[in-house]
């Protein structure tokens, strides 16, 4: 179900019953192009087109100012990546950014999220495939993207969803359990399971 919450959501495609709503406005009288600029995506494995580290930040804003880039850079922890690379910002990369590992592509993914400044921030299991290496670099540039910002987060990893204010538990496409972590806890029941497993 966590795919088509996010196609519905983005109206990648719209629902054949029932509606979806984003700020109490039925996303279907809303034209696709403007609900996209309101989120960003952050995907488990982000795509990174062929061209500078710089355009795939700015990827659909081309004149993002100079000190915006550098502020979105620290908050997204990129400073060390891209000073490391010959070039910094204006380091070509090849489709996909298969010279990168999985953590700093997810660093760039968040950077782009990060220019876009959206209302609603969307995390595919966005820690999935880090490496250890960026791990950690990737967590706090999470925080700084999440900070003040609502975020439906897609996660199998309990720890990252544990922070939520409420936690959604889908099950064969369905909710089976929706409260906070400390309330899910509480009810022993299928979230409870689970992160006894996980634990």
């Amino acid at each position: 179900g966590k795919t088509s919450l996010i196609n519905l959501l983005m109206r990648f495609y719209d629902p054949t019953a029932g509606r979806v709503l984003y700020n109490g406005i039925d996303l279907k009288i809303m034209p696709p192009e403007r609900v996209r600029r309101q989120m960003a995506l952050v995907a488990q494995d982000p795509f990174l087109f062929s061209g500078t580290i710089g355009d795939n930040i700015r990827f659909g804003q081309p004149s993002l100012p100079t000190d915006r880039m550098a502020r979105i850079v620290r908050a997204a922890n990129c400073e060390d990546l891209v000073a490391k690379l010959d070039g910094g910002l204006d380091y070509r990369l090849s489709e996909g950014g298969a010279r990168l590992s999985s953590g700093e592509r997810q660093l760039i993914a968040i950077a782009r999220a990060l220019a876009r400044d959206p209302q609603l921030i969307i995390l595919d299991e966005a820690t999935s495939y880090i490496d250890s290496q960026t791990e950690q670099q990737v967590q706090d540039a999470l925080k700084n993207l999440l900070a003040g910002r609502t975020a439906l987060i897609i996660a199998h990893r309990l720890s990252t969803a544990r922070e939520a204010d409420r936690i959604v538990v889908l099950n064969r496409g369905r909710i089976i359990e929706i409260g906070s972590h400390d309330q899910l806890i509480q009810k022993q029941a299928f979230y409870y399971q689970l992160y006894r497993l996980q634990s």
